[in-house]
């Protein structure tokens, strides 16, 4: 295949199309699984809650491995990874319907292996596409873009919770709307065509490489928290509140939705303007400090919270520096690839670094129990983990 440099008018389907992405998984982490676990669950809804996300990750790591390498074959072939990401759409859909109808803990679990498939079929061949057809020279620019689909993400799992929508069955019919409304529109009109990666000279391939293991282990540092707060935010603040009936009750009922909205509308806004100055500057690792220092003192700020608004601003200042931090080590992942032919394989690999955390995330609140004793310790523990993880990222090289 030959190469030519995307126009904004693929950047822009590709961004949605990667906004389309968390908004397919964001809800169901954030708000439909911790509900649902809550309801079937019992008086067991937090372990029930770690089981589904561990199950899940595992699914997950295994599954965005394997599309990745099923893509990059079809883009050999056929000069496209469209197919699975058709294919991932509709399945998503369809197990969000098995998750609707889920009741007990079984069905449960069966539901969110359905959906970790459906995701994982989508994710691997967009995710690889930035690596496929953005050059470096735009893979700043394009991660601020990609950068505020966490937060988007966020945003609809607010959305999906207005009050006056209608039952649960709505709710679902709108997510899936949304996150399709968002990919339709990449796999209808957007052209690929895949970037050639230029040779390097042996000693620049052996800094690339362990610069790359520098990439993965920051990454994974960094998001066990950021699964740890996507994951159990829910019930923070809800211990946070003092009450136990939220989770019980109608989703309209739930006041964390405030507070969602208005870290989601910062992030955003910091995520995009972190990306723009990193281009400008052509330098990255500024920004991956500041994201680290940021998500470290949001997540401190809340394990001493006692008070509804101190909670809120720390969730905020959390979310942002996720944001920001996700968004600009992307960039500097991409170009840190080692084959141009095994990208969506190479990728997947890079993702167990989302995928193993959220195995960590659920084993390290199951061990100290923070629903029980307290979300003090388990927060200051994802702030060390956050903090050791801008640190890490601080040691890339190629980069600078």
């Amino acid at each position: 295949m030959h190469f030519t440099s995307p126009g904004r008018g693929f950047i822009l389907l590709y961004a949605l199309a990667y906004a389309g992405m968390f908004v397919s998984f964001m809800p169901f982490v954030m708000v439909l699984l911790p509900l649902k676990a809550a309801q079937a669950g019992g008086g067991h809804a937090v372990q029930l809650l770690s089981a589904g996300a561990l199950g899940g990750a595992a699914v997950a790591s295994v599954t965005n491995i394997l599309f990745g390498a099923l893509s990059d074959r079809t883009l050999r072939r056929r000069g496209t990874r469209r197919p699975w990401i058709a294919a991932g759409l509709g399945a998503l859909s369809l197990s969000y319907g098995f998750l609707l109808v889920a009741a007990d803990p079984v069905s449960l679990l069966l539901a969110v292996t359905c959906i970790q498939i459906g995701i994982n079929m989508m994710f691997a061949p967009v995710a690889a596409v930035m690596a496929d057809a953005i050059p470096d020279a735009q893979k700043g620019m394009v991660a601020g873009l990609t950068g505020v689909a966490h937060p988007i993400g966020a945003l609809a799992a607010v959305l999906i919770t207005l009050p006056g929508l209608g039952g649960d069955a709505v709710r679902y019919a709108l997510l899936c709307l949304l996150f399709t409304a968002l990919i339709a529109p990449f796999l209808l009109l957007a052209r690929e065509s895949a970037m050639p990666m230029q040779a390097s000279e042996a000693p620049q391939i052996e800094q690339r490489r362990f610069d790359f293991i520098l990439a993965w282990a920051s990454r994974i540092l960094f998001q066990v928290a950021g699964n740890g707060l996507a994951t159990y935010g829910f019930f923070y603040f809800l211990a946070v509140l003092d009450r136990e009936d939220i989770s019980k009750t109608s989703v309209e009922a739930n006041p964390i939705v405030a507070t969602m909205t208005g870290s989601t509308i910062v992030a955003v806004l910091l995520t995009l303007l972190a990306g723009r100055l990193s281009d400008r500057m052509m330098r990255r690792k500024p920004f991956l400090a500041a994201g680290a220092v940021a998500m470290t003192a949001g997540l401190t700020v809340m394990a001493f919270a006692k008070a509804w608004g101190v909670a809120a601003i720390g969730h905020a200042l959390a979310l942002s520096g996720l944001s920001v931090f996700l968004a600009i080590h992307s960039a500097i992942a991409m170009q840190l690839l080692p084959s141009p032919e095994h990208r969506g394989r190479d990728l997947g690999i890079l993702n167990l670094t989302n995928t193993l955390p959220a195995m960590v995330a659920p084993l390290l609140a199951l061990a100290l129990a923070p629903e029980k004793t307290g979300y003090m310790l388990w927060l200051l523990i994802l702030a060390l983990g956050t903090l050791a993880g801008g640190a890490v990222s601080l040691c890339i090289r190629t980069q600078d």
